[in-house]
């Protein structure tokens, strides 16, 4: 994105709408990847000290839920807020929190994707109500109910079920 209109009039605001095909992420132990490009709407004004940029990302990720392993679109929607300043004008504080420009044209696919990423839960999960796997006979208690018994404790723990705490 250019954005010389901006930097060249002080207390100026421009609105970007940006769209993006992002690639699949890869987080180690599981992937997931965009069902739909990444939307980015952002508005940036010129304070003559720096440029405050405020927007929202939309987009949509196929994720696996980590209770029941169905695959299903989990819906981003994020808003974002960033500060950037050219790098020959940047104050000290500046030079640590903002995103340094040093050119008109800019590329923030890096700064948008690190906010996705940054805004992903530790575990996807489909929804609230999920039931998610059978510990024993391993059935989709979403699609099949079981009649495996929850009480049920492994022989080799049997013991420690004794114990009792002297709280």
């Amino acid at each position: 994105m250019n954005v010389a209109q901006v930097r060249l009039n002080g207390g100026e605001t421009v609105h970007y709408d940006l769209v993006e095909d992002f690639s699949a992420l890869d987080l180690g132990m599981e992937s997931i990847s965009f069902q739909a490009p990444v939307h980015v709407q952002l508005q940036v004004n010129n304070t003559s000290r720096a440029m405050l940029v405020k927007g929202t990302i939309h987009t949509e990720l196929k994720a696996t839920c980590g209770r029941c392993l169905e695959s299903f679109i989990y819906p981003v929607e994020l808003l974002y807020e960033d500060e950037w300043a050219f790098r020959a004008l940047a104050t000290e504080d500046l030079l640590e929190t903002a995103l340094l420009l040093d050119k008109d044209e800019i590329d923030i696919k890096d700064r948008i994707f690190e906010q996705i990423v940054l805004a992903l839960p530790m575990k996807f999960i489909c929804s609230a109500e999920c039931h998610g796997l059978c510990p024993t006979c391993g059935v989709n208690r979403n699609l099949t109910p079981c009649n495996c018994e929850e009480g049920t404790v492994d022989p080799r723990l049997a013991a420690l079920a004794k114990w009792q705490s002297n709280d």
